[in-house]
Formats: C-alpha cells, sequence, structure tokens
C-alpha cells in the first residue's frame, strides 16, 4: 500500500483532484504530501496529480524526486496529455492505476503493471436544508475575520427563540478565487455548528436568487461598511434587508432602522414583517441613488 499520496493541490476547495486526494489519503491513513515534501522520508508514494496542471518549479521537483531514486511509487492518472514528465513518471511506476479506460488505453504500452479504477463521488456532506424561520444568507470575502460580529449575530438568532439557518457563499463572482475558503468555513462552522451550510463559490444569478429568499443578508467588515462594498450594495439593491456594522466613515445615507440594521445598535431581530418590508423598499431607494447610471454620470 502506498505510504504517502503526493498532489499539487492541498486545498480541495479549489480542485475535484485536490479532493479526491484528501479523502482517499484520510481513508487510507496515510499523510497528503505538496509537491514541496518530496524530500520526506516514505518507501513507496502514489504520485496523484496532473502534470499539465504543474507549474514549472513542480515539473523539476518531481522530476529530480524520481531520478534520484530514493523511493519507488504507484502513479494514479487522472488524465493524459503526453507529456515527457508523464511518460517518465508511468514507465518507471510500480503500478500504473488509470482514472478511466481511455487513460489505459493511451499508456499500457508504456508499462506492463497497470489497470484501471474510478473517482467514487466526492460530497460528504449530505445534509438537507432544514425549513427555518429565520434564513441569514453571506456572500464575499470580507467577511472572514470578522467573527465578533457573527458571535453577536448567533446570540440575537438565538434570543430570537425561532429556527434559522446560514447560507454562506465563498465569493461573489464566478470566477473569484476560493483559496480562502476552507478558513471560511471553519471559523463559521465554529460559530454556527449544525446551522451553518457552505455553498462554495455561487454564480452572480445564484447569489441573486439567495438574496431574493434570505431573511437577512449579514457582511461584516474591520471598521465599518464602506461606500464601495460591492457586497452590500448588491443586497440593498436587490431590497435584502442587510445587517452590516457602521462607524464614522460608513455612508451617511446608511441609518439603522431605516434601511439597514446595524448589528451593534440591534437589542433584537425585528420580526415584524411590515418592518422588515419597510426597511427592504428603504434599501432599494437608497441604492437606486447609487446607482451604476448615477456613477457614470458623475465620470461623465
Amino acid at each position: 500500500m502506498p505510504d504517502a499520496i503526493v498532489t499539487h493541490h492541498h486545498d480541495g476547495y479549489r480542485s475535484g483532484v485536490g479532493r479526491f486526494n484528501e479523502l482517499l489519503a484520510d481513508r487510507l491513513g496515510v499523510p497528503l504530501l505538496g509537491l514541496g515534501e518530496l524530500g520526506r522520508p516514505m518507501s513507496c508514494p502514489l504520485l496523484s496529480f496532473k502534470v499539465r496542471e504543474l507549474p514549472r518549479e513542480g515539473v523539476d521537483a518531481v522530476a529530480a524526486a524520481i531520478s534520484a531514486g530514493h523511493w519507488e511509487w504507484d502513479v494514479f492518472l487522472h488524465d493524459w496529455a503526453g507529456l515527457p514528465l508523464e511518460e517518465q513518471i508511468v514507465s518507471g511506476a510500480r503500478v500504473v492505476h488509470c482514472g478511466n479506460d481511455e487513460i489505459r488505453a493511451q499508456v499500457e504500452h508504456l508499462n506492463p503493471s497497470h489497470d484501471t479504477l474510478w473517482s467514487p463521488g466526492l460530497i460528504l456532506d449530505e445534509r438537507l436544508y432544514r425549513p427555518s424561520e429565520i434564513e441569514i444568507f453571506s456572500f464575499g470575502m470580507a467577511h472572514k475575520v470578522q467573527t465578533e460580529h457573527f458571535r453577536r449575530l448567533r446570540e440575537l438568532l438565538d434570543a430570537s427563540c425561532r429556527s434559522y439557518a446560514v447560507y454562506v457563499s465563498a465569493a461573489n463572482h464566478e470566477m473569484a478565487s476560493l483559496r480562502d475558503s476552507s478558513i471560511v468555513f471553519e471559523e463559521m462552522h465554529e460559530i454556527f455548528p449544525g446551522s451553518l451550510y457552505f455553498l462554495g463559490n455561487l454564480s452572480d444569478v445564484a447569489v441573486y436568487n439567495h438574496l431574493r429568499q434570505a431573511t437577512f443578508f449579514a457582511a461584516f467588515f474591520e471598521h465599518g461598511v464602506r461606500a464601495n462594498n460591492g457586497s452590500v450594495s448588491a443586497a440593498m439593491e436587490r431590497g435584502a434587508v442587510t445587517i452590516t456594522n457602521l462607524d464614522e466613515h460608513s455612508p451617511r445615507e446608511y441609518v439603522h432602522m431605516d434601511n439597514l440594521l446595524d448589528i451593534a445598535q440591534l437589542d433584537t431581530l425585528p420580526s415584524d414583517s411590515l418592518a422588515l418590508k419597510q426597511i427592504s423598499v428603504r434599501a432599494m431607494e437608497t441604492q437606486g441613488e447609487r446607482s451604476w447610471s448615477k456613477l457614470i454620470d458623475r465620470l461623465r
């Protein structure tokens, strides 16, 4: 059995192969190593990465490690591009595990010790969304270090004696980076154990629908919300009742209990549907004066 899994992505949120390797290492009970750890003591690691995705320094590191002859290796091929390093890895491997039959057909002439395997499903969290009286939605990366405000929000939610669920997206655009996703999830899960649903990186249309459906949108900042915080602008434009934090540099138009909610001034979460509707309407009116067309007019 391999005594280590070698991967090029340590973050399973960034890559399906990375996620596969995390789960594989956990189930085998062996360490998951990055390319920078190839010098660690091991006798037969499983090389499990896409060579075509490696940076130049990664290619050099792998080539040097297998040429040094300090250990044997197995390989799991997730795809095949016919690159020189791929051929070197496959030809010298103890066993070549092919992710599918197409890959096997491309490499079988390079090493007689090969088989065809597969990838099981990578979904572990199988909780159904719980129907809740209060739904909190948050997106964007600004909230990842503002845990004290989310802890206060948790206190207000608990005090409401109503069921609640918290939905968190890592970023607000389809191509945004997910490098901090695991940090966000760990921090938020510690605050909302059992009631947090991490949504990963949502498209604009998914964010829009969550904003329309949520009871509250929550986003907190190091000092206070600013005029150029796009996540809050997007939420208020769509009429989401926004919970955030205000300070002396927040827009003067942002007024607690008028067009948004300031976490520092909340003793209880408002529940009256008419009051929430009024805040929603005032949020849209406020952001109507801060629209793209108004901005273009100012810049002309």
